[in-house]
Formats: C-alpha cells, structure tokens, sequence
C-alpha cells in the first residue's frame, strides 16, 4: 500500500513538474498592460533596442502581438526615436494608434541615409489574452542607431557598423 501511494506520488509530482516547465502549448503570453496604447508603447521600445534582430531575443514582444512566427528580415529601419502620435478608440476592442517614427535610415546589404518622418498605424485588438497588435505583422525592426550598431559588431560587420555609426 505505501509503495502504491509513494509511486502515485512521484507520479503526480512528474506530471506538475513537466506541466510547469512545458512551453505554453503555442499559447502566446498574455499581456497585461491596460491600454492598446502602453501595448503598442511596449513593442516600439522593444522593437527599438533591437530585440527582433534574433530568433535568440524576437519572442520578447510575443505578448503584444497577435502573430506567433516573425519573418526573417533582410532590411532594418535605423530610427532617431518614434513617438505615440494619435489614438483613436473604434470600439472597446479595437483601437488604432499611430506611431510616427524618425527615421535615419535603412540597412538592407549596405545603408542608406534616408531621413524621414515614418507614420505607421497599429490596429489593437483586446483578446482573451490582453490587448495584441492585429497589424501591421509584416513590418521590418525599426532599431534605435546604438542598437542597430552593436548588432552590427555583435555580427561581424564591422564596415556596415561604422558606416551606420558615421551618417548621422
């Protein structure tokens, strides 16, 4: 009788263990920031340091968004800054939050200095699992200038890393 209750459990204590170190089953995190616009305040600044450069770092904005794969890019927007610019409420689930991006360049094989306002509407959406950004899902990084340099070091590339250090 004690060796049954002993082996249910350690059998019990397996399946909580391997239940608790599981991946979420392909469940995107929830996110549990209140507003559409702190969601999409949230993605920029991750986006902005740089961490959907890497497979190794690109699931940290998983919980704002409403995709669960990111392409693979060829071409990265090197920003100033961006900026929350407008926020317009359609309905209780749904909202669109401009975001104006001051953009220096684009890396994309060499740079190309390009200074420019960007204007990009977000569409945010209130799911089960919080506030997730429905669109744009095909949008390149928009790095911060340091970021985008040291990404660029951490690579190899040097040359590219100091042409995007230069330009501004």
């Amino acid at each position: 009788m004690k060796r049954k209750i002993s082996l249910s459990i350690i059998l019990l204590a397996a399946m909580i263990f391997i239940g608790c170190t599981s991946s979420q089953n392909g469940k995107a995190p929830r996110n549990t920031l209140a507003t559409p616009e702190e969601t999409v305040t949230a993605y920029c600044d991750l986006d902005a340091k740089g961490t959907r450069l890497t497979s190794e770092t690109w699931s940290k904005v998983l919980p704002y968004i409403a995709w669960t794969e990111e392409a693979g890019w060829d071409r990265t927007i090197v920003i100033e800054g961006f900026k929350i610019a407008r926020s317009q409420k359609q309905s209780d689930t749904a909202s669109t939050i401009t975001v104006e991006y001051q953009v220096l360049g684009t890396v994309s094989g060499d740079y190309a200095q390009t200074r420019k306002t960007e204007t990009v509407p977000f569409t945010v959406k209130k799911t089960k699992d919080g506030w997730k950004i429905a669109s744009p899902d095909f949008m390149p990084p928009h790095v911060l200038l340091i970021p985008m340099v040291k990404h660029l070091e951490g690579t190899k590339n040097l040359e590219l890393a100091r042409k995007v250090q230069d330009a501004p």
